[in-house]
């Protein structure tokens, strides 16, 4: 007996098992990364994998990048003498002076290296950093410098292993195809959406161009995961609707139950790298709320670092322990010398943090010859050095959650540039491809794992909320 192919598809409909519904509470947006370590070697290739979990299909919607630059490298500095013909066996970190250190690191920038902590209590410790006596043979570990971020040159192709396609005909300059490294770009919509199987993978290639340059490159799929055993077409999605409680709102529809609302997160970064910092973001009991989109900043101290008050302050000293460094410091116009203040004068947090030369005023820091003047005007001390923690340099790693469904908004810790965009707001906001729906009494937790930087960090989840919606009919 011939059976028809129309008969075949009616038979499979009538003992097909019902398909599970999908609804927009089972949408929600997902960020799929890699990373790659690179050691600046033009030529090395270095291979990722992106597994896709296996609560559900994954759909690609932008593709984008960021580098996690390691910018600190050792800092050599000569025997302190502190005054004396022969160098003693121990000296005061303080008493390191800017004539010490070499000049490309007063232009780039240079910091106090961070030490292991000391127990709380431990004899023979200091409070400040800068009243640390070091052995000479530990002078090298005392400064890094912070060179200036780099720009990064690398090639890199895709292919999807569940279907064996690559994305690419050949490896593809990251210029040409992802845009800038600092994140000043728009996220590069894909075409078309990918779509990825659970436990599919896809797999990418990085081959290095840039010499010298070293750390973290992070690659990142933006797009929507859709919690559901099989594949929903996308044009079923976009009719969706979330449940009576929390619905999505129709375009072109207005009501005065629906208004746009942002949730604000602000985390306190100390600049102590590998360090974790977490918060809570609650949603109160007047209404859902619907996150669209995600902005961050950093709030820092500014980037003046004062010197004069601190010379003023040995000019006027007559205490004998400052007599030779006064004699040292100013000349008989009272203009000072550069190559003789010492750490001390600048304070710990700045040190910390890490300070350089102002760049519109290298000619009057420096002489002709590279080093720095002894005759710099009084006038100019507050002014020729300036912070290196600015808010656009900023790195971190985060991940966001929501704590009420234990549901990850991404597959790892994400860079910030690769995940969104620059720190300086010279970008869109972060759109997620999905609006994630969030029930009065639920919560948005934000982790954060610190790089470069410190202030306060400030994460907004820009959005809508329904007022007086019913809190019934969780996911």
């Amino acid at each position: 007996m011939v059976v028809s192919p129309r008969a075949l598809r009616g038979a499979a409909r009538r003992f097909a098992p019902p398909a599970m519904p999908v609804t927009a509470t089972s949408l929600i947006p997902y960020d799929q990364a890699v990373s790659f370590t690179l050691r600046g070697a033009p030529g090395n290739i270095v291979e990722g994998v992106i597994n896709v979990g296996v609560d559900g299909v994954f759909v690609a919607t932008a593709i984008g990048y960021g580098f996690e630059e390691e910018r600190a490298r050792d800092l050599s500095l000569p025997l302190i003498a502190a005054g004396a013909t022969t160098p003693p066996a121990t000296f005061r970190v303080g008493d390191i002076t800017l004539g010490d250190i070499s000049s490309d690191a007063l232009i780039d920038g240079f910091r106090l290296k961070a030490s292991p902590a000391t127990p709380a209590g431990a004899a023979g410790t200091s409070a400040s950093p800068l009243e640390r006596i070091s052995a000479q043979e530990a002078r090298n570990g005392i400064l890094e410098k912070i060179n200036t971020p780099a720009d990064i040159s690398f090639f890199f192709s895709m292919v999807d292993s569940s279907s064996g396609r690559e994305l690419q005909d050949e490896p593809v300059n990251n210029l040409a195809s992802l845009g800038r490294s600092d994140g000043e770009r728009p996220f590069r919509l894909l075409p078309k959406p990918l779509s990825f199987a659970p436990r599919s993978t896809l797999r990418l290639q990085v081959i290095e161009n840039s010499e010298g340059v070293q750390g973290t490159l992070f690659i990142v799929l933006y797009g929507y995961k859709i919690l559901a055993p099989s594949h929903c077409p996308e044009p079923i999605m976009r009719s969706l609707h979330g449940l009576p409680g929390c619905p999505t709102e129709i375009i072109g529809l207005p009501s005065e139950r629906v208004f746009p609302y942002d949730y604000v997160g602000n985390l306190e970064l100390l600049g102590q790298p590998q360090r974790f910092v977490q918060q809570d973001i609650n949603i109160n009991v007047e209404g859902g709320f619907i996150a669209t989109s995600l902005g961050y900043a950093l709030a820092t101290d500014g980037q003046t670092v004062r010197l004069a008050a601190a010379l003023e302050r040995i000019r006027n000293s007559t205490a004998a322990a400052d007599a030779e460094l006064k004699k040292r410091l100013f000349n008989a116009f009272g203009d000072v010398n550069l190559n003789a203040v010492p750490l001390a004068l600048f304070g710990t947090q700045a040190l910390q943090d890490g300070i350089h030369i102002r760049p519109g005023l290298l000619r009057v820091a420096l002489n002709d010859g590279g080093r720095l003047t002894s005759q710099l005007s009084s006038a100019l001390a507050d002014k020729v050095f300036e912070s290196i923690n600015r808010a656009e340099d900023v790195s971190f790693r985060y991940t966001i959650l929501d704590s009420s469904t234990g549901r990850e908004l991404q597959n790892g810790l994400i860079n910030n540039i690769a995940g969104l965009g620059s720190a300086d707001g010279v970008r869109p906001f972060k759109t997620f491809a999905r609006p994630m729906i969030f029930l009065p009494r639920s919560a948005i937790r934000v982790v954060v794992q610190e790089h470069f930087g410190r202030g306060r960090l400030f994460l907004v989840f820009q959005g809508y909320k329904l007022a007086g919606t019913a809190t019934r009919g969780r996911r």
